[in-house]
């Protein structure tokens, strides 16, 4: 006699479901919730779940991630009730590994055919001497701490491999439910911790679990519940700084005239994030790729990005350098801007000619009523007198600055 596991919260919808199966020959009982169905599991062992989606305590799909994690009881088939019309959520349900996902108010006929069938075809795959079955799926569908979690409720031993979407690769190993070691395919593995911290960025991605007894070297040596505490914590404040970002799989790209007009607020130790930003890379991906602390890699994006140092368009902007203060404070800045914008003009009308002629001194106008002259008059005064062009004294401390400038940011190996 099969028997069928029933959870439903509306007990008269549940009560009439049961009463007709068991005079089609099913033994069944019933949970009101996904909490108490869990611990009839282990007990009942059911050959097949009748459940509704939308449950108290724990939806319907994280009752099923649940059962599915559990070696024991990963093989049990689940057929979802569902009276919505949120086609997403059926859509993961199948996905997820569900048979079917059948529409409420349903006709017990349609229901009867549709277990009958199931339970064939799942007699025939247990009894496949060649079949496996590996609980696998996306990172995306149920989260790295959720596996975790469902590891230790389950008190299951083995490995958990995973794959990012930016083909970075780890793998936690769990002894009874307990995290004893994590590690990844570019760290030194020897902080466990950091290793996991790591994968539990990875929010696109698949995984697989493996399950059996392990032989791995620990590297992580504090108590489970720690674990578990410390993975909330760390996750919550990489989160809060997400949320200031746009999606982790937004391909941003570096403005390089806000690169360096921003230079004097950033970090020195900024460079390796700068560098990973390229010429556009996504978010998770320079994450993935700048190693070390990945809050403080998280903390230097959202730092940029409210600086408009990145953005999500690919500006191709002309790195114009500000003049400094002292410049300014000689009140000769717009001349300045425009003398250099005229020379720029000159010099594109003279590329590929032999001869280079120096442009005709500017006459200097005395004024009339002697007012007191500015250091930079006199500057431009005497230059006048031996015979060059105040003009082209400034043009040069213009781009004598705007050496120091590239020089600074070389050697900074930006350049």
């Amino acid at each position: 006699m099969k028997r069928i596991l029933i959870v439903d919260s509306d007990e008269q919808v549940a009560s009439i479901l049961s009463l007709k199966l068991k005079r089609e020959g099913f033994e069944t009982t019933v949970a009101d919730n996904s909490a108490d169905a869990l611990k009839i599991i282990s007990e009942f062992r059911p050959d097949i779940i009748v459940s509704e989606m939308i449950l108290p305590k724990m939806g319907g799909i994280d009752f099923m991630k649940r059962v599915k994690m559990n070696p024991e009881t990963m093989r049990i088939p689940f057929v979802f009730l569902s009276s919505s019309r949120d086609v997403e959520n059926k859509i993961l349900a199948l996905d997820m590994g569900a048979a079917a996902v059948l529409a409420k108010p349903l006709f017990i006929n349609d229901l009867l055919e549709s277990l009958k069938k199931i339970l064939g075809e799942y007699e025939l795959k247990n009894t496949s001497a060649s079949e496996e079955t590996v609980p696998e799926g996306d990172i995306s569908d149920i989260s790295v701490l959720n596996i975790l979690s469902i590891m230790l409720e389950n008190k299951s031993s083995g490995e958990v491999e995973f794959s990012s979407s930016s083909e970075r690769h780890g793998v936690i190993f769990c002894d009874s439910g307990n995290v004893v070691r994590a590690e990844t395919d570019d760290g030194d593995n020897k902080d466990g911790m950091k290793e996991l911290y790591k994968i539990l960025s990875w929010s696109d991605g698949t995984f697989s679990v493996n399950y059996g007894d392990i032989d791995a070297e620990r590297n992580i040596f504090i108590p489970q519940k720690k674990i578990i505490e410390k993975s909330v914590e760390w996750f919550r404040e990489y989160s809060a700084l997400l949320r200031f970002l746009p999606p982790v799989d937004t391909t941003v790209y570096l403005d390089f005239a806000k690169f360096v007009e921003n230079l004097n607020k950033l970090p020195d130790d900024i460079d390796p994030v700068i560098r990973n930003i390229g010429t556009g890379s996504k978010i998770s991906v320079i994450i993935d790729s700048c190693g070390g602390d990945m809050l403080r890699t998280a903390a230097y994006l959202k730092q940029l990005y409210e600086l408009s140092v990145i953005s999500v368009e690919n500006v191709d902007t002309v790195c114009r350098f500000s003049l400094p203060d002292w410049f300014r404070s000689c009140g000769k800045a717009a001349e300045i801007e425009e003398n250099l914008t005229e020379e720029k003009v000159e010099v594109v009308e003279n590329t590929g000619k032999s001869e280079c002629h120096e442009p005709a001194a500017a006459p200097v106008e005395e004024p009339a009523g002697e007012p007191k002259k500015s250091a930079w008059d006199e500057l431009a005064e005497q230059s006048s007198r031996r015979g060059k062009s105040g003009k082209i004294v400034l043009f040069i401390l213009l781009l004598a600055i705007a050496a120091a400038i590239i020089t600074f940011i070389y050697y900074r190996g930006l350049i």
